[in-house]
C-alpha cells in the first residue's frame, strides 16, 4: 500500500511538471503570436476592440480561422490566445482498465480563458471582449470574419461570392472538403487497420480532384483565395504527415493535368505574403501529430476516429477527453 501511495504520489507530481511545461511552452507562443497580431493591428481601418483569438498554432481546424483573419487583417482587428496544449494525467482510481494501459497517451491541455469563452473546449474560437459574444466552429468562424471585415470596410476581396447562388455553391463546396478530405486525413492517420488507412486516403484524393475540378481561375473561385480554398489548405499542406506516417502521397502529376494543377494551387496559395507565415514548421508539426500516428491522442476527434465516427461527426459527450480518461470506448 505504501509502495502504490509513493506510485501514485509520482505519478501527480509528473503530471503536475507536466502541465506546467506545457502552461510555459503555451504562454512563450502567446506572448509572441501576441506581439506579431498587436503589431499588425495599428494597420486596421477601425476602431473597434481586437477580437480575442483562442487558437492553437497545430490544430488545422483553427488554421481555417486564422487565413480568414490574416486575410482581411486590415480589416477585423485580433490577438491571438494559444490555448490548447498537451498534458499527460495521473491515474484517479476510478478507470476501469490498469493505468498501465493509459501510460502514454495524451489529453489536451485547454486554457481557462477558452473554456470561460467556450465550454466545450474546442478552437478556433472568437470573442467579441466587449460583449462577451463568441463565435465557434471553423466554417463559422470564416463566413463571420468575411462579414465583420465587409462591415468594418474591408478593401480585401471578399472570401464568399457576393452572387447568393455562389455563396451555396461556395459554402456546399467546403461542406465537402470538410466530409472528405478532412475526414480521409484522420482516418489515414489514427485507424489502424491498413484497409481503413487507405480507403480514407482514398477520400482524401477524392476531395483534392472534386476540388481541382470545380475550381475555376488561380483558386477555387476565382483570382483570389475565397471560403472554400481556407478550408482545403490547412490539410492540404499538412498531407506530407500523411507521407511519413502512412506512405500515402499525393500524385504530383497525371489523370489529364488534376495533380498538375492541384500541386500549382497548392504553391500558389501556401506562397501567399499573409498565408506563408501561418505555416507551421513541418519538423515541429511532425512532432505533434506523432500523438495521433501512435494513438496516444486523447481528443475529441482523434477519440470520434477511433471508435469508427467520421472526423467531422465528432461527438462532444461520447469523445470528450474527460469520459475516455474514465475508460469510456
Amino acid at each position: 500500500e505504501l509502495l502504490c501511495c509513493y506510485d501514485c504520489s509520482m505519478q501527480r507530481v509528473a503530471a503536475t511538471t507536466l502541465r506546467a511545461a506545457t502552461t510555459l511552452e503555451a504562454a512563450t507562443t502567446l506572448r509572441a503570436a501576441t506581439t506579431l497580431r498587436t503589431s499588425r493591428r495599428g494597420q486596421s481601418s477601425t476602431a473597434a476592440a481586437p477580437l480575442r483569438y483562442f487558437s492553437a498554432w497545430f490544430c488545422p481546424f483553427a488554421h481555417r480561422a486564422t487565413l480568414a483573419l490574416e486575410h482581411h487583417r486590415q480589416a477585423v482587428p485580433y490577438e491571438w490566445e494559444e490555448s490548447l496544449g498537451w498534458e499527460q494525467r495521473a491515474p484517479t482510481g476510478d478507470e476501469d482498465f490498469e493505468a498501465t494501459e493509459r501510460s502514454d497517451w495524451w489529453y489536451h491541455w485547454k486554457s481557462p480563458a477558452l473554456l470561460a469563452a467556450n465550454p466545450k473546449g474546442m478552437v478556433p474560437t472568437l470573442l467579441d471582449p466587449a460583449t462577451n459574444r463568441a463565435v465557434t466552429e471553423s466554417i463559422v468562424c470564416i463566413q463571420f470574419i468575411d462579414e465583420l471585415a465587409a462591415a468594418n470596410g474591408s478593401t480585401a476581396p471578399p472570401l464568399l461570392p457576393t452572387d447568393p447562388f455562389e455563396r451555396a455553391a461556395a459554402r456546399v463546396a467546403a461542406e465537402q472538403v470538410n466530409k472528405s478530405v478532412t475526414s480521409g486525413y484522420y482516418q489515414a492517420l489514427v485507424r489502424t487497420d491498413a484497409a481503413e488507412r487507405a480507403d480514407g486516403f482514398a477520400k482524401v484524393l477524392d476531395g483534392l480532384r472534386a476540388f481541382t475540378r470545380e475550381s475555376r481561375g488561380h483558386f477555387w473561385g476565382g483570382d483570389s483565395l475565397g471560403l472554400v480554398d481556407c478550408v482545403l489548405l490547412p490539410y492540404a499542406y499538412r498531407l506530407y504527415a500523411l507521407e511519413h506516417y502512412r506512405g500515402f502521397a499525393v500524385p504530383a502529376s497525371g489523370e489529364g493535368g488534376v495533380w498538375e494543377r492541384y500541386q500549382a494551387w497548392l504553391s500558389r496559395a501556401t506562397s501567399l505574403p499573409y498565408v506563408a507565415p501561418t505555416l507551421p514548421e513541418r519538423e515541429r508539426y511532425l512532432r505533434h501529430v506523432a500523438k495521433y500516428a501512435e494513438g496516444k491522442a486523447r481528443s475529441k476527434v482523434g477519440n470520434a476516429v477511433r471508435r469508427g465516427a467520421a472526423a467531422h461527426d465528432y461527438d462532444d459527450t461520447l469523445d470528450d477527453d474527460a469520459a475516455h480518461a474514465q475508460g469510456v470506448k
